[in-house]
């Protein structure tokens, strides 16, 4: 059994990057073909989140924000519902219990991924027979991580053009004075996208 892992792993490891070098392309194009509905989507999960994260302040149950938090949910790989989820949270973090959430469909991105598991499992199947369920889900556990990137990079970019618009976040005095915009897997590891407060792109956003 052990033996059969290590196979399969290995085979693994020279074919996921091949399969998503293709299929990159496509979603990158679909994107940019299908740019504004994408975006305007994006902004408005974003907007449900500000104005949720407004309404606690001014109840006081929230303090100044802190972290912008999008996260890829463990769940999606199983449901096929590939949501993004929108936290603002003050600077307690995930202590905040006051939650203003919401949630981005990101299915452009996604779109392609159970289509690229099955390829990956039949060009699998050339090396080692009978693949079972459980070991297509060991496909999905390695292969999404790459989509996970492709979605950073997009929320990124879209963020670097929104950032500096009038209106897109909360008002100054509704920001603590160091404010982090983070993208990760939820309750997990998270990378640090922007941090707006201390350096001079944040001055200009500010």
């Amino acid at each position: 059994m052990k033996k059969r892992k290590n196979e399969f792993m290995k085979a693994m490891e020279q074919i996921i990057p091949e399969q998503f070098s293709k299929s990159s392309r496509r979603i990158v194009l679909f994107c940019e073909e299908n740019s504004r509905e994408t975006v305007h989507a994006f902004v408005e999960a974003f907007r449900l989140a500000t104005e949720q994260a407004v309404i606690l302040q001014d109840r006081k149950e929230k303090g100044k924000l802190g972290y912008i938090l999008f996260s890829h949910l463990y769940s999606s790989i199983f449901l096929k519902r590939y949501l993004i989820r929108i936290d603002f949270m003050d600077q307690n973090f995930y202590g905040d219990t006051a939650q203003s959430v919401s949630y981005w469909d990101a299915r452009c991105i996604y779109h392609l991924f159970e289509e690229d598991v099955e390829a990956i499992r039949l060009e699998l199947g050339r090396h080692i027979p009978r693949i079972r369920e459980y070991e297509t889900d060991y496909i999905r556990y390695a292969y999404v991580p790459y989509y996970h990137r492709l979605t950073k990079s997009f929320i990124q970019a879209i963020l670097e053009e929104a950032l500096p618009e009038k209106c897109f976040l909360p008002e100054r005095a509704r920001l603590g004075s160091r404010v982090r915009i983070l993208f990760g897997e939820y309750m997990g590891d998270a990378d640090v996208l922007f941090t707006l407060g201390e350096e001079k792109v944040a001055d200009e956003i500010f």
